[in-house]
């Protein structure tokens, strides 16, 4: 197999999982050989790595048919770390920040959009999820997305990934913009963590109790951050906001038109398509297609010169980014 058919795996994120691998692992001995360390249904031992490790090795690989195996296994591992009580806010962001880029990695994987854009917006998440690393309260509470639905995790990151990609091609956002945009998009739906346990939006149809329930996350969220110290008030609006309709019929406060934050305006869209576009399960409810047409039937639900705008960035005919 050639060097193209490999991705390297985060050590600190690899070292902390236990049990049987769903996955094998690879070190690379010569820029074009690489040896199996570790085979599907092993179970994980540091001892064996740390030998290799004295030896000169630095990194580990996985195949690349296998990354989605391997982004299971590190929601997995969030999950673990939301459930322990010895849980260290640096290892879930090192497992976080491997989840996002291995998610980033499947949106170029699947096309959305050309390398540039993917890379581009790459190094600018990275810098936004700083934020988080900065303050573990907010690590911690992002994290607990993951605590019955790691897919919200997912979701919250490609979110991110195709707000700051419209926010770049909208042309009219600087990179202090850019910033709210990012982080805000990334911290959009922490108030899902706040819900009861037993109501998941994504898995089936909602009572009515249960939707009005749901409803109420973006003043939860508004609640959870606005205790914190340092953080910046216009990601206050972009959570509190993101899900008002351009039409006036969205929540919670069915603000319409340009009443709603710019910001939250752009989160709406990339909310949406990374609602029905992000997998879980195993499969993505739709297509990026099917999603943009979708959304293009619903078109009064958003900003229309933002909608524009993320249909050409969308469309083949122009993959990239201002």
């Amino acid at each position: 197999m050639s060097v193209s058919e490999y991705c390297e795996i985060t050590l600190d994120v690899f070292l902390n999982m236990t049990g049987q691998l769903p996955f094998d692992v690879y070190i690379q001995l010569t820029p074009e050989k690489f040896t199996k360390l570790f085979k599907r249904g092993d179970d994980t031992d540091k001892g064996r790595f740390e030998n290799y490790a004295k030896k000169g090795a630095e990194k580990l690989y996985i195949h690349r048919n296998d990354r989605r195996d391997y982004i299971g296994a590190t929601e997995r591992l969030i999950r673990k770390m939301v459930g322990s009580q010895k849980f260290m806010p640096k290892d879930a962001y090192r497992a976080l920040e491997e989840l996002s880029e291995q998610t980033l990695f499947e949106i170029f994987e699947d096309k959305i959009f050309d390398e540039e854009s993917v890379y581009r917006a790459q190094d600018t998440i990275r810098s936004y999820v700083q934020v988080l690393k900065n303050d573990a309260g907010v690590l911690g509470q992002f994290i607990q997305l993951a605590k019955n639905e790691t897919y919200m995790v997912r979701h919250s990151i490609a979110a991110a990934v195709f707000a700051l990609l419209l926010g770049r091609a909208a042309q009219n956002t600087n990179e202090k913009l850019l910033e709210i945009i990012g982080t805000g998009a990334l911290l959009h739906d922490i108030g899902m963590s706040a819900l009861p346990s037993n109501i998941n939006e994504l898995d089936r149809k909602l009572t009515g109790p249960e939707w009005k329930a749901v409803k109420e996350h973006p003043d939860l969220g508004l609640k959870m951050t606005e205790s914190l110290k340092n953080f910046p008030p216009e990601i206050y609006q972009v959570i509190a906001q993101h899900q008002e309709s351009y039409d006036g019929t969205g929540y919670p406060k069915q603000l319409r038109a340009e009443e709603i934050y710019y910001p939250a305006r752009i989160v709406a869209v990339a909310d949406c398509f990374s609602a029905l576009t992000t997998r879980r399960g195993g499969r993505s409810l739709f297509s990026p297609s099917e999603a943009l047409a979708l959304m293009q039937s619903e078109r009064l639900k958003f900003d229309p010169t933002l909608m524009t705008a993320f249909t050409k960035l969308l469309s083949p005919k122009k993959r990239r980014v201002a």
